[in-house]
Parts: C-alpha cells; structure tokens; sequence
C-alpha cells in the first residue's frame, strides 16, 4: 500500500511538471544588453547581381529570426510586374514563387523597403534588395531627387515616383510607370538598374495604390521635358500638387418650396441666366464654392422655369448647361421656414483700423434687392459726417455684399451707423440695426516686415505673410520693395508667388501640356515678430 502511494506522487508530479512545461510562453529573453542590431541578409536566391537568370523562386535568408510585414504593400518590384506570386514566410526570411518565368533580358529590382524586422526589439532590416538579370547584362543607370508639396513647402512622404517610356503615349491615369519607387520622409528618392531609353517622369500620391493617377482626386508632379537617359541623373526637384481637371458638372438639385438649390463639380467665379420665357425671373445666391440658391420670389410651385445657365470658374473656364427649375408644392410646414436675413461687416465692431481713409464690407445673408442709401451715416472722429454717394457704393454679383469706400481723411476713428429698415432682402424682410465704432491703429502694437525682390525677369509676383498653418494673413503684389506694416505680433512664413500668368493667384499647371505649377519661393526658417519691431532683409530672386 504504501508502495502505491509513493508511486502515485512520484507519477502526480510528473505530470504538473508536464503542465508547467506546457504553459510556459516562448519569449524573447529579458535582461542583458539591449539588441540594436537589424537583420542581416546572408543568403539569397538569386544572388544579388547575378545575370542569366531564369528561375521561379525569390528567397531571402537573414541571420536572425524575423517578423514580416506587409510584405505585398512594401516590395517595390521594378519594371512592373504582371505575373502573380506566391509568397511564404519563413522563420528567418521569406521566399516568393512565381506562376510564370520573368521577362527575358531583363533587369529586375526587388526592394523589399521595410518589410523584416527581428522579434526581440523590432529593429528594421535596411537596404534589402536583390537586383539580377534574366539576360547577359545589369542596367546601371540611377535617377533620383526630390517631391515636394510646393503650397506648404515640405516633402512628400510616400510619394510614388514613375518612369514611362516616350513610345507609350498613353497618361499615367491610363499606364502603369516601367520603373517607380517611392520616396522617403525627407521627399527623396532613387529608381536604380534603369535601362538607357527617353522616359517621361512622373510623381503621385497614388492614395489607393494601383500606380494609376486618379484625375482631381490625387496629387501629380512632373518635369516639363522627356528623359533622354544615357547617364545617372541627380538632384531632380519635382513639385506635386493637386491638379483640378475635371469638366464642370451638376453634381445634385434639391427643391424646397422657397429655394432650389444647385451643386456643380467646380467651383464658381460668375453666374449668367438666360430664360426660354422672357417673363421668368430668378433671383439667385452662391451659397459656397460649388453650390447656388435660387428664390422663388413669385411663389410659384406650379409651373417650370427654364433656364440657361453659364458659369465662370476660378481657371476662366465655361460651363453652360439648361436647368428645369421646379419648387415644390407648399405646405403648412414649409411655407413660414425661410432663412434669416442678417448683416456680418468687416472690420468688426470696436476694431482698429489699419488705414486712414475709410473701408467697410457688409455682408448679407441673402441677396439684398431695396436700398435706403440715406439712412447709412459715417462720422468721421465719431462726430463729423462723411458725405457718401453712389461711387462710394459697389455691390457684388448676387448683391450679398456690399462695399463701402471713402478718402475721408481720419485721425481717431471713425463711427458706422446704420438703422433698422435700411436693407430689404429679396423675401422682404429686414436687417437687424448696426452701431459700430473703429480706432486708428496704433503702429507701437503691430511689426513690420520687409525685403527685395529682385526682379530680373520682370515676372508678375505675389508676396505673401503666412501664418504656421499655411493661411494667407498679409498679401503685397508687384512690390519690389516690399512692406508689410500693422502687422500683428506672432509667427510667420514668407513667400513668394510668380504669377506666371498674371491673373493674380497661384496656378497649379496643366498635365495636358506640360505646364508645371508656378514657381514658389520660401523663406525657409519662420520669422517671429515681436510688437513695434521692425524686421527686414528677407529678400528674394526671381530668375
């Protein structure tokens, strides 16, 4: 009996230390130096630089064991590839098989970028990359540079950076690159082992990652000029950005009783209406870039109004196109639901004024058809009055904005007042009434900020104060001698646009044509200005 119970210990304890042995987790080893070693490649199939290469199989071996990641998204395989592939991972590497033989008399790439990394601190292999013939010889030749988003001045990380033979005509929206890459966090890039052939280079953000350009969704970039490739390139600079291509277009319509609204592709400059009837009438609105309101003034929800409409967008292109305007039948609950009528001017109440001579915008809500001219009053030093007449007055399109300019000298400020029943909108109602006082600027509470264009070229330019986050605050034009004064206290960015085409802003080129984007000039480091300094010297060239 007791014979038994020993045994029976003895076999229970061989068993929980079974159990024990089981449930222990593999881990990597803790304690001691820590790992800052990548991966090593020891072993690869083909061998790197190898030529007559004919076989099926790529496999990579490091000296260590490896994690692997995302390996289909990171392998960068040029030229492009149509053969599928299987890949396996393996404890300390990876090996793809492919369905089908590689082309012939080919040289062939594979960056594997950041695909292995080893178990115990996730250190990253660098430079894995096999490159190897099917044919007798390497192709050496080496492009690379830089992308850049021009309107922010930084890189562009990720960018997918293409090569395209002259001889295929067809666009990057429609044709895959021969060689690509894609750049780093500092916007640079290397396309190595290329063949001596003219090229056309291409950048994209390729944002769905089919190395397809997608029209006015992504970003491009390109050199103006072909590639005729017999030695290595370097130092290449490409600006991308995102070209607006697409045709003007209804997007969607949408009817209320009191309004029908209209959505287009593209954003709006002018609007023209031509009716088929002569006695129809619309009053209409641009609510935002892309989008107009359209009154029903006659309260009409039975009939059609047919109309021509042409629009202007913001590249001077037309769009015309005919709109069968229908309101929808009144009802209890729609019929007393309309917008309300209200007045927002600039500068606001209580602000300092930058100029001496007088300059207010109001704007409205909803397009304004009545005017009392006479109830408007401006005091000058709050108590002279400014004679104001229809020159002082201008009006924009849709008449929801209303500028008011006078060269009446003031030296403390100056008082707008404008009562109630002044302005009637185009559904009648009224405006709330409007007191507001300005100061002068006192110039010991702002900065200036200066500099030099040289102008060789005699460009047009534009000169512009940004803030960190990229948002126009100041804006000069065809100052050589520039001088930004009242400028308020903070951080900013300088640049320069040469406005190439003289229509006053910065255009992003044409892929069509080749035309590239309008050069920027930056002043690389942020300038911050302190109240009543005043700093100068940040100079430009403009060749």
């Amino acid at each position: 009996m007791k014979t038994k119970k020993l045994l029976f210990l003895a076999f229970s304890s061989f068993i929980i230390s079974l159990m024990t042995i089981s449930c222990a987790q593999v881990v990597a080893p803790t304690g001691g130096k820590k790992d800052t070693l990548a991966p090593k490649v020891v072993k690869t199939i083909p061998v790197n630089q190898s030529i007559n290469f004919n076989g099926k199989i790529i496999e990579l071996t490091f000296d260590e064991y490896v994690s692997v990641e995302n390996i289909q998204q990171q392998l960068l395989i040029t030229p492009g590839i149509e053969e599928m592939y299987i890949p396996k991972i393996n404890p300390k590497g990876a090996r793809l098989t492919f369905n089908k033989p590689l082309k012939p008399n080919t040289t062939y790439s594979f960056n594997f970028r950041n695909s292995f990394k080893d178990i115990t601190e996730r250190n990253a292999a660098k430079n894995v990359k096999i490159v190897f013939s099917t044919g007798s010889s390497i192709d050496s030749l080496k492009i690379s540079g830089t992308i850049k988003n021009p309107a922010k001045n930084q890189p562009v990380l990720d960018a997918l950076v293409g090569l395209y033979y002259v001889s295929d005509t067809l666009k990057p929206s429609k044709a895959k690159p021969y060689y690509f890459t894609k750049t780093d966090s500092a916007g640079k890039f290397s396309i190595e082992n290329i063949a001596p052939a003219r090229y056309r280079i291409f950048a994209l953000s390729d944002i769905n990652n089919n190395l397809l350009y997608e029209d006015g969704k992504e970003s491009i970039g390109f050199i103006k000029d072909e590639i005729d490739l017999k030695s290595n390139i370097s130092d290449l600079k490409i600006d991308m950005s995102k070209i607006e291509r697409q045709s003007n277009k209804v997007i969607k319509t949408r009817a209320t009783s009191n309004y029908y609204f209209i959505e287009y592709a593209r954003g709006i400059k002018s609007a023209k209406f031509e009716y088929q009837n002569a006695k129809d009438s619309l009053v209409f609105q641009q609510m935002e870039p892309r989008q107009i309101r359209l009154f029903n003034i006659n309260n009409n929800s039975t009939d059609t109004i047919k109309v021509k409409i042409t629009l202007t967008d913001s590249l001077e292109k037309t769009f015309t196109h005919e709109q069968k305007v229908k309101f929808r039948t009144k009802n209890k609950k729609e019929d007393g639901v309309r917008d309300k009528y209200e007045i927002k001017v600039e500068p606001a109440n209580l602000s300092d004024v930058e100029l001496a001579e007088i300059g207010i915008k109001i704007k409205f809500t909803k397009p304004t058809v009545k005017t009392d001219f006479t109830k408007i009053q401006l005091l000058a030093d709050t108590i002279t009055p400014v004679n104001l007449s229809k020159e002082n007055y201008t009006w924009n399109t849709d008449k929801t904005e209303l500028t008011i300019k006078s060269n009446k000298k003031v030296k403390q400020g100056f008082k707008l007042s404008i009562p109630k029943q002044t302005f009637f909108s185009v559904e009648n109602d009224t405006a709330a009434a409007i007191k507001n006082y300005y100061t002068i600027r006192d110039p010991e509470k702002y900065g200036i900020i200066s500099g030099t264009i040289t102008n060789a070229a005699k460009k047009d330019f534009i000169v512009q104060l940004l803030d960190p986050n990229f948002e126009v605050k100041y804006e000069l034009k065809n100052k050589e001698n520039y001088q930004f004064e009242f400028v308020k206290a903070g951080t900013y960015l300088i640049r320069v646009i040469v406005d190439e085409n003289k229509n006053g802003k910065w255009d992003f080129g044409d892929l069509d044509t080749y035309t590239l984007p309008e050069p920027i000039l930056y002043i690389q480091d942020k300038v911050k200005l302190k109240q009543n300094f005043e700093l100068t010297g940040f100079n430009f060239k403009i060749e």
